[in-house]
């Protein structure tokens, strides 16, 4: 009988031969004995098996190559939150920068003063009176005003109905100069003024020409009209006016004289489209509406920290203009409005003021806050565009505010010691109250440079009654 090799190989009854496992391994602890204290081997015990082909144990090749290599040494666990570890360590690195960054800051800002200024609320009433004279001939000390004339126009359509005959003359602006004395020049009501072509034109009421100052003419502007009726007075700027009653005083007439720098316009003879008069008077009240608002815009331009002005001391005088024929058959309705404005010195007004309520002023500069809400009321005045004193009251109330002047400040704390901070914030009359923050804020002195000390003038204390 052929011999089975798979017999000697595979015991007969396999499932019956109890399977081995692998041993454990040995503690990490565990060092083999030296070779010359190695133990003998057992003999074979009787009762195990004969190690033969038939009973060796097969092990899973998977199972054998995880043991070979094996380390026997404690394995050592990954570091827990390693990630976050590296998370807080930057954070931290950042949290260090802002810090420093911080602290530069602090450590570099400017040394800086805040500043509220001395301030008085004033109240006027009507018994409270003012004059003021012309820059030109006023005394020092005293209240002074200069004369800014504006002329503005303005027109609107009404629609017309059937024609008419008319006759008008032309009219326009020049300005009349004084190169002849320091006096004022008086011209009477239809003074002449001639163009070089001989065209003839008046003023309709007195004007006074101010007087020079050194080599600087005096000068004012007026309206005149042509001496007749037509287009042909509708003329083109004219560079020199001569006034031909002066004739008799050579040297006045050359020096007394006037220009224009604008066309002059309204001459006309003929037919024209008529509008009732309803139509035109409504026109007229619109007209002057809207150059009221434009009188009320100007004044209030005038107002700023070097100047000031009262509408209610304004010379107003309105001009009807003749009518004009408007494409498509209406008619167009033109007004004129010249305004005489004294302006006022701002500085100049607020020490008048702060005298007269008998503030101390003495070495200090003072403006006014909310001087735009006065209103004044005039008493009394000369003739329109004379310069002459003219007297006027108010009413109304106004806040007085010391001016601090930064410069003079900064000289004073530069290289001082903190300590003597109140000592001269004392010395300037301007100031209510002060406050410094020295930086770095190790030192306690103001820098020795007056341009690294930032001085900030606040508002001025509210009190009651101060205007916003």
């Amino acid at each position: 009988m052929a011999k089975d090799y798979f017999q000697d190989i595979m015991p007969p009854n396999s499932s019956d031969v109890p399977r081995q496992t692998a041993p454990a391994p040995a503690a990490a602890s565990y060092s083999a004995p030296a070779p010359s204290e190695a133990s003998p081997s057992p003999a074979p015990s009787a009762d195990l098996p004969e190690k033969t082909i038939r009973n060796i144990q097969v092990t899973s090749p998977l199972r054998t190559k995880s043991r070979v290599g094996l380390d026997l040494r404690e394995p050592v666990p990954p570091a827990a939150g390693g990630r976050f570890g590296r998370v807080w360590l930057w954070g931290g690195v950042v949290l260090a920068l802002l810090v420093l960054g911080a602290i530069a800051l602090v450590a570099l800002r400017p040394t800086s003063v805040t500043v509220i200024p001395r301030s008085q609320n004033v109240l006027f009433d009507e018994t409270a009176l003012f004059t003021a004279y012309p820059a030109s001939s006023a005394a020092t000390g005293t209240l002074t005003y200069t004369l800014d004339t504006v002329t503005l126009e303005d027109s609107e359509i009404v629609p017309a109905k059937g024609v008419e005959r008319v006759e008008e003359k032309a009219s326009g602006v020049i300005t009349v100069y004084n190169e002849y004395s320091a006096q004022p020049v008086k011209l009477i009501k239809n003074t002449r003024f001639a163009t070089p072509d001989g065209l003839i034109f008046r003023i309709p009421a007195e004007v006074i020409v101010p007087g020079k100052k050194g080599s600087t003419p005096g000068e004012i502007s007026v309206t005149i009209f042509a001496d007749a009726a037509g287009d042909k007075y509708n003329i083109s700027p004219v560079s020199r006016f001569t006034l031909p009653g002066l004739k008799s005083s050579p040297s006045m007439y050359s020096s007394v004289y006037a220009r224009s720098s604008v066309a002059f316009s309204g001459g006309f003879v003929g037919e024209r489209p008529a509008a009732s008069k309803g139509d035109v008077d409504a026109a007229r009240a619109k007209i002057r509406d809207r150059l009221q608002a434009q009188i009320l815009e100007t004044v209030r331009a005038k107002n700023s920290e070097a100047t000031l002005a009262f509408v209610d001391l304004a010379y107003i005088a309105f001009e009807t203009l003749p009518q004009t024929a408007e494409a498509g058959g209406g008619a167009r309705v033109h007004e004129r409005v010249r305004v005489e404005l004294p302006v006022f010195s701002a500085d100049s007004f607020a020490r008048t003021v702060a005298e007269s309520v008998s503030a101390d002023v003495e070495n200090s500069s003072v403006m006014l806050k909310g001087a735009d809400g006065l209103t004044a009321q005039l008493r009394s005045s000369a003739a329109a565009g004379a310069e002459s004193p003219i007297q006027f009251g108010l009413k109304g109330s106004v806040l007085l505010v010391w001016k601090v002047d930064v410069s003079e400040l900064a000289q004073a704390l530069a290289g001082r010691d903190e300590a003597a901070f109140q000592a001269i914030i004392g010395g300037f009359l301007g100031i209510e109250e002060a406050h410094a923050r020295i930086e770095p804020f190790w030192k306690n002195s103001f820098p020795s440079a007056p341009s690294a000390i930032k001085i900030k003038v606040s508002d001025p204390k509210p009190s009651a009654g101060t205007p916003n």
